[in-house]
């Protein structure tokens, strides 16, 4: 069967899904990576984890990344932190055309959120929302859990985000 990967690309933690043609979310998990590593280092075990535990099960035909922020969100990202997401998402990119053969897509966070038809107003607190449609998508399918404050684990939205990158890229290539 061809499926779907999506991956929300960042240099602590990586989300990762697979949904099938028909949108049925068939994986999502967070692969945490280690900060002592270096991106290099980080990206080899991304690469290794994608050829072994992933293609090795599914027929991976298109693969969708949330592509980096290119600008500045009110004084939370440095130029630093930026600049490192840029050049580790490119070494995902390349891994993933090395991996496959084929290039994959690139897809801005408010694009793959519009491609799906999610709207979060100003203000409100996207992690939170695009888990919440996620779970309200695949209420059976997207289990996560809790702090004991109640909030979504640390992962939880980057599978949120991969899965979203991958319904939205579905919908674009339709």
């Amino acid at each position: 069967m061809d499926v779907i990967l999506g991956l929300d690309v960042s240099t602590s933690r990586t989300g990762v899904s697979i949904i099938d043609q028909n949108q049925n979310l068939i994986l999502y998990e967070a692969l945490k990576l280690n900060p002592k590593d270096t991106l290099e280092e980080r990206c080899i075990l991304l690469e290794y984890y994608i050829n072994t535990d992933l293609r090795k099960k599914y027929n991976i035909v298109k693969v969708f990344i949330e592509q980096p922020f290119i600008m500045f969100s009110g004084g939370k990202t440095t130029a630093m932190t930026m600049s490192k997401l840029q050049r580790f998402n490119g070494m995902v990119s390349f891994m993933v055309r090395k991996s496959f053969g084929f290039d994959a897509e690139l897809i801005a966070a408010n694009k793959a959120r519009g491609a799906i038809g999610l709207k979060i107003k100003r203000g409100e607190n996207t992690k939170k929302k695009v888990i919440e449609w996620v779970k309200q998508k695949y209420p059976k399918d997207f289990i996560f859990e809790l702090t004991r404050h109640g909030n979504p684990k640390p992962g939880t939205d980057d599978m949120a985000d991969a899965i979203v990158v991958a319904l939205a890229g579905l919908n674009l290539n339709q």
